[in-house]
């Protein structure tokens, strides 16, 4: 029964992901998927640096996830959180003055990967980063205004998509972001990356 309800979970991600795959140019995908993995790579030598076993690969909303062997703290729940994006950044500059002409689109990928992961919504980093601000700074109410940011950038993103596919006929991947990080449980438990 666990290995259906994990494929069940994998759905949503596996047809967005075909989607994809089957109506954007190939080269974008493959410096998405390299900025992916160079992401998770940040996410996994923090888990590393800060002594935590090896986390493991799980299937969890609209993706695949790290999960430690044990609840975090909140300081290594931030470092570990910061550690993706910031391997993001330091790609996009490696890319800047090493690659030339294509440095520069490797660049924007690895920048839009980075900015994108640190906005408040979707179990992003940016919403576990904004969560542990609020909730070391305002209590109990942090988890409310964290669930209202959430779901302001989530419309911001869908109406945003929504008007630029009836524009211009390109957006539906960011319609359908938008509707399976709605679907992404709200609070993200520490040890999940």
């Amino acid at each position: 029964m666990k290995g259906a309800l994990s494929l069940v979970q994998a759905i949503p991600a596996l047809s967005l992901l075909l989607y994809l795959l089957l109506s954007e140019p190939p080269a974008i995908w493959l410096l998405f998927f390299s900025a992916l993995i160079f992401h998770e790579w940040g996410h996994l030598c923090a888990f590393f640096l800060l002594g935590i076993c090896a986390p493991t690969f799980r299937l969890r909303g609209v993706g695949a996830r790290l999960c430690a062997d044990r609840p975090l703290l909140a300081r290594e729940e931030a470092l570990v959180a910061l550690a993706g994006p910031l391997f993001n950044i330091l790609l996009a500059v490696f890319s800047l003055c090493f690659l030339g002409d294509f440095g520069f689109l490797c660049a924007a990928v690895h920048l839009l990967f980075a900015v994108g992961n640190l906005l408040p919504f979707g179990g992003c980093d940016g919403e576990r980063l904004l969560r542990l601000f609020l909730l070391r700074t305002v209590g109990e109410r942090g988890e409310r205004i964290t669930n209202g940011f959430r779901v302001f950038f989530l419309s911001l993103f869908f109406y945003l998509s929504l008007f630029l596919f009836f524009l211009t006929g390109n957006g539906l991947c960011g319609i359908l972001f938008s509707v399976f990080f709605l679907l992404e449980p709200q609070n993200s438990p520490a040890d999940v990356f």
